[in-house]
């Protein structure tokens, strides 16, 4: 894969621009799982309806139009051939990824576009273990056990395949981002998700995030390595900064009302460090992470949808979904049952003594107990 800094950089500009947009009007974090997997379970266990849920819902059918749009106008950069692997190792990869994002409350773009600049340590611990471990998953499998094409150590030529659709999705989302300012509350509250949800579909498929390849050259450090989607997470981090940073605080609210999701930024380092171990192996096996899996899937099926590689990405973005449904009952469940435990042992036991004894105050008189 060619060395891509323009088109890559564009399309991190409109990932950062997504994720600010949808924390200053709506307060929300766009992490992808933790949008699609409490979304999805609300639908499964048929909950109730609310705002929350909503947003999450029209969040997506925002970010699979993103994915249709480069469907149609940037197929070849954005939809290459899905790799032909053994469908064992798209299941493995979907398991490790639904069950580490989960586990690690966030991704690439849950801890690395909104979390590291929030100053969340959790994200700061998070990014680099997933990425280390990417990279040895890399190194495994394609220089280790030649399991995959190994490529020659060099820096890929850098190349301008395709400005004119990163240009037009720019400047088209520069215009959708104004406009959400000057609707109407009400309308806002149902318009902001679809185009915050839209404009980050674009900013994948530009940046090359929905491509196996790309994601694979990036995390091959020892092969021909790309560092294309450097330029995304750095140009994503630099629109997204200012939001987070100057509006991250107690005594701002949302354009639309409410208050900022404010996701922990301490503590749970060892379930953190297990999450972000997991989705980095998956990531490292099969190159798909949660927000290219929900935007690329239409797109994959419609050009390989007799291909068993497409089949195959689709069972992974099976896996990963069910792997976040049942990793959330098995958290909750050790959740409950550490509370019980818990209360169960914070109770003092009084011996049949001590109640019999009377309690006195000063002077020996009996005083209420309380």
């Amino acid at each position: 894969m060619a060395f891509t800094p323009f088109e890559s950089g564009m399309g991190g500009i409109l990932i950062g621009l997504s994720a600010a947009l949808a924390f200053l009007i709506d307060g929300k974090i766009t992490g992808i799982s933790g949008i699609a997997g409490p979304f999805l379970r609300g639908v499964v266990l048929c909950e109730p309806w609310n705002h929350g849920q909503a947003w999450k819902g029209l969040f997506l059918v925002g970010l699979a139009l993103g994915g249709l749009a480069n469907l149609c106008l940037n197929q070849d950069f954005a939809f290459p051939e899905a790799f032909s692997y053994h469908p064992l190792r798209y299941v493995v990869a979907g398991i490790c990824v639904g069950s580490g994002t989960r586990l690690g409350r966030g991704c690439t773009s849950g801890h690395g576009i909104c979390g590291l600049p929030r100053f969340s340590l959790r994200s700061w611990i998070a990014v680099p273990t997933f990425m280390a471990v990417a990279g040895g998953t890399i190194a495994i499998t394609r220089h280790a056990l030649k399991a995959d094409v190994e490529k020659p150590w060099k820096v890929a030529e850098a190349q301008l395949v395709n400005w004119k659709f990163p240009v037009g999705a720019v400047v088209v989302s520069a215009i959708l981002a104004a406009s959400l300012f000057r609707l109407p509350g009400k309308i806002c509250t149902y318009v902001a998700p679809v185009v915050s949800g839209l404009i980050f579909g674009l900013g994948l498929g530009c940046s090359g995030m929905t491509s196996q390849a790309k994601v694979f050259d990036f995390l091959d450090v020892g092969g021909t390595w790309d560092p294309s989607l450097a330029f995304v997470m750095g140009c994503g981090l630099c629109v997204s900064f200012p939001a987070f940073f100057f509006y991250d605080k107690a005594d701002k609210k949302p354009l639309c009302g409410g208050e900022f999701e404010r996701p922990a930024k301490f503590g749970n380092y060892a379930e953190l460090v297990v999450g972000a171990s997991l989705f980095g192996c998956g990531w490292g096996l099969i190159g798909i992470c949660p927000g290219p899996a929900v935007a690329s899937i239409i797109p994959y099926l419609v050009v390989q949808s007799l291909d068993a590689a497409g089949l195959s990405f689709a069972l992974c973005l099976a896996m990963i979904v069910l792997s976040w449904l049942t990793t959330d009952r098995v958290h909750k469940f050790i959740l409950q049952r550490h509370q019980q435990t818990t209360t169960a042992d914070q109770i003092v036991t009084v011996t049949p003594s001590e109640t019999a004894q009377p309690l006195l105050g000063q002077g020996g008189s009996l005083q209420a107990s309380t």
